[in-house]
């Protein structure tokens, strides 16, 4: 039996209410700090939830109605997240990240989406998107870069508290999900031959519902753990390459240890 309809609707609807009270509570509470960044920080983080949690909605209605329409829109709605949480990057740096790079990215998607048709089918708990290399490659691009940016940046940073509180920031936003995912799709891979390219995408979306409930303990503490610099200070466009071509290594080095990994696997399971 198929449980991703009602996986994709659950998923979806928890981000989406949580985002909705989070930026109530919150907002609230940032009205009486004097630090006048936390709003649109918040702003912004919430709104790369709300991203994904529409895109959780989408896959939902895209799998009740088989909307070719409703897939490619819920796709670029996914990568739309990635902006947002550049965004909410550069507020706590005070740091020019060149985050519009992701909209042209965000572009580059939907225009490949309107030429293309996309295959897609359930699988389990999630949606194999069998198809969409495009949108799977610049999300991993973006997502590799913002934490090149991230680690990178935390040299703007005066006090070790507030170099710690960007890994919390890290883990809190994005990454608890993705371990998640890496270690599902591992899993599924070695036991049931999941195909880890078009399987790993779906996962990593279903399993962000986790970060939900991480969220706000970054967004309790950044106020005291989190001192940001007081001058804004511009990523040149020479260091903006070389973190993309780094975030292309590396994209390429994980794309080949998954490629062989899936190999062994099916190896393995059937010699």
């Amino acid at each position: 039996m198929c449980y991703s309809k009602e996986v994709q609707l659950t998923t979806g609807s928890i981000i989406l209410a949580f985002c909705l009270f989070y930026y109530t509570y919150f907002s609230s509470k940032y009205k009486t700090e004097t630090k006048a960044w936390l709003l649109p920080f918040l702003k912004n983080i919430i709104f790369a939830f709300v991203m994904i949690g529409t895109h959780q909605v989408f896959e939902f209605l895209t799998l009740v109605t088989n909307s070719q329409i409703i897939y490619k829109t819920g796709l670029v709605i996914s990568i739309s997240s990635m902006y947002f949480l550049l965004r909410s990057l550069e507020i706590i740096l005070n740091r020019d990240l060149k985050s519009k790079i992701a909209l042209w990215f965000v572009v580059i998607v939907a225009i490949d989406a309107v030429f293309k048709k996309l295959t897609f089918n359930p699988y389990g708990a999630f949606v194999k998107h069998n198809t969409a290399w495009v949108w799977s490659f610049f999300w991993m691009l973006l997502f590799i870069y913002f934490h090149i940016c991230a680690i990178t940046g935390r040299k703007f940073l005066k006090d070790e508290t507030s170099k710690k509180a960007i890994i919390i920031y890290l883990l809190a936003t994005i990454d608890l999900c993705f371990l998640l995912s890496i270690v599902y799709t591992i899993f599924s891979t070695w036991y049931f031959s999941t195909n880890v390219c078009v399987a790993l995408p779906s996962i990593w979306c279903t399993f962000s519902v986790a970060q939900i409930f991480v969220l706000p303990v970054f967004l309790s503490a950044v106020p005291k753990i989190l001192d940001r610099p007081k001058e804004m200070t511009f990523q040149t466009l020479k260091e903006t390459v070389t973190y993309f071509i780094i975030s292309l290594v590396i994209l390429g080095f994980f794309v080949s240890q998954l490629s062989f990994f899936k190999c062994m696997t099916l190896k393995f399971v059937f010699p």
